[in-house]
């Protein structure tokens, strides 16, 4: 007889629903509010992308470049975070912190796809110094 052991990331019982890029229907994706709203609508797990900035900040976005969903316009990796952190999604919302979203949101746990290699390291470090290895499901396209 074998014994099966779960890691803790799918202690969940049958069929994981997620929301993806936090559920993003009205425009708002990867954003602080739309990841509120999906967790207040009882989502425990959710989708987002990573990408890093020039200075090496994490940020929660989908696109290589600012220029589709924001006011703002450039590639993530050319630019600083200071530059990032101007730019609204949908005119209103923030791009939020990789780091802010795992604070906000403790009891989520995140399917975290890697957009681009810059990013691998700034967010195996950002799981390490917070200690999100059971909540964190890291994939990519490549």
């Amino acid at each position: 007889m074998s014994t099966r052991i779960r890691h803790p990331y799918l202690d969940h019982p049958g069929p994981i629903p997620f929301a993806h890029r936090g559920g993003s229907a009205d425009g708002l994706e990867n954003t602080l509010t739309q990841f509120r709203r999906a967790v207040d609508a009882g989502y425990r797990y959710i989708e987002t992308d990573v990408h890093a900035t020039a200075d090496g900040r994490l940020v929660a976005f989908h696109d290589v470049t600012l220029d589709r969903v924001t006011d703002g316009a450039g590639r993530i990796s050319e630019l600083p975070w200071e530059d990032v952190r101007h730019a609204r999604v949908a005119g209103s919302e923030p791009v939020p912190l990789f780091e802010e979203l795992l604070e906000t949101f403790p009891e989520v746990r995140w399917n975290v796809d890697v957009k681009a290699e810059a990013a691998l390291l700034p967010l195996l470090d950002l799981i390490g110094r917070t200690d999100a290895w059971d909540r964190v499901c890291v994939g990519s396209f490549s």
